[in-house]
Order: structure tokens, then sequence, then C-alpha cells
């Protein structure tokens, strides 16, 4: 749990580096993101109310930041992305 802590600490840290809409913006999504870490442009806008675009602009922010990476980096439609630190802690800890 204290890893989970750090972790939730240093992606917040990162976040408000976005400025202060677009940090308000995420701090809708990483919350979400301990519940279902795999995510796509679908369940952003499900979660947030944002359009198609908004979604996205959430997600290439987080992706720039390091707090989510592309499932599949070679696909360009219909992508998925994990919070790979997360997902990490739990498979390190099995």
């Amino acid at each position: 749990m204290v890893y989970t802590s750090a972790l939730r600490e240093k992606d917040m840290t990162k976040i408000h580096t976005l400025g202060k809409r677009a940090s308000e913006s995420a701090m809708l999504v990483l919350p979400k993101l301990y519940a279902q870490p795999i995510v796509n442009i679908g369940i952003i806008k499900k979660w947030t109310g944002f359009t198609h675009a908004g979604a996205e602009r959430v997600i290439d922010r987080f992706v720039k930041i390091g707090i989510l990476t592309p499932k599949d980096k070679h696909k360009n439609y219909g992508q998925s992305y994990i919070y790979k630190n997360y997902i990490d802690f739990f498979v390190e800890n099995e």
C-alpha cells in the first residue's frame, strides 16, 4: 500500500505540471485508473463526459507525462492504454 500511495503522489505531481485546466481534467481520470487501469477513449468519455477530442487530449497528456502507455504501439485506431506502473506493482508482488 505504501508503494501505491507513493505512485499516486508522484502521478499527482506530474499532473500539476500540466496547468490549471488540464490538471483539473486529469484529476477526474486519475482516481478511476486505480479501479480500471486499462482504458481507451470511450472509457475516458464515459467517466468525464468529455467529447472524443477532449478524452483524446487527456490520454495524450497522460502518455506524455508517463502515466499511461499505449497497449499496442503499432495500432492507430481503437488504441487501449495501460496504467503500467500501477499494474506492474501487482505483477511484481504476486
